[in-house]
């Protein structure tokens, strides 16, 4: 190796967060855990970060270990201001842990909850721009390639309020790839799989037909189509009834329910919801426009101002609970991280961080069709 090569090494290295010093339990699922951290680096920055840690339970059984990693793996892969960036990942003391992005805020679904149950549908100028963030995000996924420019054949198959994270400074972030399909992922997504939430899947993946990324079309017309009713669309009295409902895909007219909508914005909703795929909005790209142009009509002024408007409205209503601060956990998370940060080589894809990462700058989108 020559000095010169040596020295670009090191000083990665030496720029790479020397410690990650946990904060509190944000939130907590059937497989893993999140928690605020602060990545400290060696120069005395000091940057908010979200650590997800698998339970090591799960991460015991390879099928699921393999579906973290590739969702690490795709995560690192995908630089959108519209998408949770994934900074690193890397197996630690029989867990699997991931260092990511941190959106200080709540998720759509935490704001939806309040808006339901008061039977209010949302205002349809911030609907209409969080929708737009939303299909910002798919139509980069979809399209993304690789360095080398083969296509990833990204799906999300997983979106949901429960996915959509509303910052507090404003953003709109899509999140969680961990049941998305892509072409460099090595855990197989059968055709068919019924992951995600049942209420926001596409009917022919409740059919056990093959499924692309048209799925993601359909369940961002269930989104769009409760924000603006102010209910849920697909829920029934058990997990088997919902299925059946997504399954018949029967979709009240939304200007029925709420005179305000925009008539571009109900065409948009029959088509995205449309049963049979081939009778489904082609692309996110396509979704982007019309909203758009609605956005013009409603409201050219709304933008992130008013996403934070409604997370702090949110926050304020006190439904949402207080972070944990787990101490126990905390330091044995603590230790898992000190093993984290020392370790050494570039696991999974992620490059050595540096402060400046946490500033991701422009994105530009390249255009291709989803396969």
């Amino acid at each position: 190796m020559t000095a010169g090569k040596r020295s670009r090494l090191s000083t990665r290295l030496r720029r790479s967060p020397t410690r990650y010093l946990p904060i509190s339990r944000i939130a907590v699922g059937g497989m893993a855990e999140v928690w605020k951290a602060e990545a400290a680096f060696e120069g005395g920055d000091r940057h908010v970060v979200a650590i997800k840690r698998v339970k090591p339970e799960i991460a015991g059984q390879p099928v699921y270990l393999s579906m973290f990693q590739d969702e690490a793996r795709l995560g690192m892969l995908l630089r959108h201001p519209n998408i949770v960036r994934v900074y690193d990942a890397r197996e630690v003391a029989g867990t699997f842990i991931m260092v990511m992005e941190l959106v200080d805020g709540i998720s759509l679904k935490g704001l939806l909850d309040g808006a339901f149950a008061r039977q209010r549908a949302m205002p349809v100028a911030p609907a209409l721009y969080i929708s737009r963030q939303l299909a910002g995000a798919l139509a980069y996924a979809h399209c993304a390639r690789a360095a080398d420019g083969t296509p990833l054949g990204v799906i999300h198959r997983d979106v949901s309020p429960h996915n959509l994270l509303l910052g507090s400074d404003g953003c709109v972030k899509l999140t969680d790839f961990g049941l998305a399909d892509a072409n460099i992922n090595v855990a197989a997504v059968g055709d068919g799989l019924l992951g995600g939430k049942f209420g926001y899947l596409a009917p022919e993946i409740v059919r056990q037909q093959r499924g692309d990324h048209r799925v993601d079309i359909f369940a961002f017309g269930v989104v769009l189509w409760e924000m603006l009713a102010g209910r849920r669309l697909f829920v029934g009295e058990s997990d088997a009834d919902t299925v059946r409902r997504v399954a018949a895909a029967e979709v009240p007219d939304i200007q029925s329910l709420n005179a305000s909508v925009p008539d571009s914005i109900a065409q948009l909703l029959r088509h995205a919801l449309a049963s049979e795929p081939a009778s489904r909005i082609e692309s996110a790209e396509e979704l982007m426009e019309i909203l758009d142009g609605a956005i013009r009509e409603v409201d050219p002024g709304v933008g992130g101002s008013d996403v934070r408007l409604l997370v702090a409205l949110t926050q304020a209503s006190g439904r949402l609970p207080e972070p944990v601060a787990e101490f126990g956990f905390a330091a044995l998370l603590e230790q898992e991280m000190d093993a984290f940060a020392a370790a050494g080589g570039e696991p999974l894809g992620a490059q050595a961080l540096d402060p400046d990462d946490f500033d991701m700058g422009p994105v530009r989108v390249r255009r291709f069709k989803p396969r």
